[in-house]
């Protein structure tokens, strides 16, 4: 089962849903309303949405649905509301705003029809489609479009921009604007959309809304089956003298269950604060009377069970890629220079398991270990150039067995490893650099590109783990393959998965 970001919003949204155990109030308390397309220029109402306990060093984000069908899901800064905490900033000529953006199915509503989120520009005329500076579109088809005005000047109409996303996976937007147009650009890349033409030109922006669903035209009004995760959403405002911040959130003040009104939001519809925590010790993890779901093992990257039902195989027949199974993570999670991950491998081919930790930016990975099809683990550290050099320990391949490393990268040059939860030793790591943060884990099959498996067996997967701490408590990804349909290929590009696109032929088998 994964437990990723998008995982636990799913499970937190579901429990919001249909009861848990925190207060968080209406489950789809509105604050404001009226206005074209049901947003509204309302201002907050209502008491403020409590939330959980805040717990030190969680992340916590926000979520938007389209839960009722004659309302929209949203959350709208007014840079003219005391509130808001812009220190007498009521509009913006020109600046940019960026935030961590995800487009991702939650499965409440299957019959849903209000299908697109919205990241939208208001100027001070109001929040009519007519009062529009940027108005970008993302639909369940992965295109990313957005409003302009119709060549007849009657209306608007909706465009491609060219740029194109998938689902679950998170976006760093930056979208910047000054008083006759609009552009953006995603992920930090040097690709620039725009600039487009604006629905309002000459007038300034004051209103920033992040939308999920329609509910406007009768063919549009209906609840949404997706929903919209965000995370770091920023605002500046740019001059002769530079760029200034002018507002800014990262949800960690808010606690899990949070709806965000009665604070700095003009208005919030159908909006709640998650947390990282949200799914721990009490999770379904198959373990029973307070155990940690690893057979009694100790503690070593707990909550992941011995191997059963599905796995993955990786198949290698190519000889310009190798078969390969890659978790990346997002942009936001690339925080962290300690970890932990695990994973249980099977070895049938000719060709040998590796296990792969990259880092940010580094051309080599930071830990490479690697089980050979003879059973002999080997790893490469960095003083070893292109060798690899033997750890003493060999295996059953034919086996399941459990491959476990630690590390943390301001600490010193080293990792840990264990081999089926017995700690065999402390060794160098590929990449010695210090401070270097996470950016996936990864299991392949091969030396390289070149090398293709000739005995018909394949390298299994199953119980993949990452962690960003050492302790192994503060959970990043777990998946056991359950929840794929036998076939799968893992390594492929789609927006059913949370795996990077990079691997390949990884088959969910049984």
């Amino acid at each position: 089962m994964k437990i990723s970001k998008s995982v636990i919003a799913v499970a937190i949204s579901s429990a919001f849903l249909f009861g848990c155990d925190f207060d968080v109030g209406s489950e789809n308390q509105v604050t404001g309303g009226g206005g074209d397309n049901g947003i509204g220029d309302g201002g907050t109402g209502g008491d403020e949405g409590t939330g959980g306990d805040i717990t030190p060093g969680v992340n916590y984000f926000m979520q938007i649905q389209d839960n009722v069908k004659d309302t929209t899901g949203l959350l709208r800064v007014n840079l003219d509301d005391d509130s808001s905490e812009t220190d007498g900033i009521a509009s913006i000529d020109e600046g940019y705003l960026t935030v961590n953006f995800t487009f991702q199915e939650h499965g409440h509503h299957p019959d849903g029809s209000a299908e697109n989120a919205y990241l939208q520009l208001h100027t001070i005329k109001g929040t009519n489609n007519s009062n529009l500076r940027a108005d970008l579109i993302f639909n369940q088809s992965g295109s990313i479009q957005y409003r302009t005005p119709t060549q007849d000047g009657s209306g608007t109409e909706n465009l491609d921009t060219g740029a194109s996303f998938t689902k679950g996976e998170e976006l760093n937007i930056k979208l910047s604007w000054n008083l006759n147009n609009f552009s953006f650009s995603l992920d930090g890349g040097t690709t620039v959309y725009g600039p487009f033409v604006s629905p309002d030109v000459g007038n300034s922006v004051q209103f920033i809304t992040l939308k999920m669903g329609d509910s406007g035209s009768e063919e549009r009004n209906g609840v949404s089956n997706y929903e919209v995760i965000a995370d770091d959403l920023k605002i500046y405002e740019s001059t002769s003298l530079g760029d200034e911040l002018v507002f800014e959130d990262d949800f960690d003040t808010y606690g899990n269950g949070h709806t965000l009104t009665g604070g700095k939001y003009y208005t919030a519809t159908d909006v709640m604060v998650i947390g990282d925590d949200f799914i721990g010790d009490d999770s379904d993890d198959n373990g029973e009377d307070g155990e940690d779901g690893d057979n009694g093992e100790d503690g070593d990257n707990g909550a992941v069970d011995t191997p059963s039902g599905k796995y993955v195989a990786l198949h290698d027949t190519n000889t310009s890629d190798a078969g390969e199974i890659r978790y990346a993570l997002g942009t936001s999670q690339r925080i962290h220079e300690e970890g932990k991950a695990s994973v249980y491998i099977r070895n049938t081919s000719d060709e040998s398991a590796i296990l792969n930790i990259q880092g940010v930016d580094i051309s080599n990975p930071i830990i490479s270990v690697r089980i050979r099809d003879d059973g002999q683990v080997v790893h490469r550290p960095k003083a070893s150039g292109s060798s690899w050099e033997e750890t003493g320990i060999t295996v059953n391949p034919l086996e399941w067995n459990k491959l476990s490393v630690e590390w943390d990268t301001n600490a010193n040059d080293s990792y840990k490893l264990y081999i089926n939860s017995v700690f065999t030793g402390e060794y160098e790591r590929r990449d010695t650099t210090t401070g270097v943060s996470t950016r996936y884990v990864a299991v392949q099959v091969g030396t390289g590109n070149s090398n293709v498996i000739g005995n018909g067996g394949t390298v299994d997967v199953d119980n993949l783990a990452l962690y960003s701490d050492t302790a192994g408590t503060a959970e990043l990804h777990t998946d056991d393959f359950e929840g794929f349909a036998i076939g799968t290929d893992l390594g492929a590009e789609s927006s059913t998965h949370d795996y990077d696109k990079s691997g390949y032929n990884a088959i969910v088998q049984e």
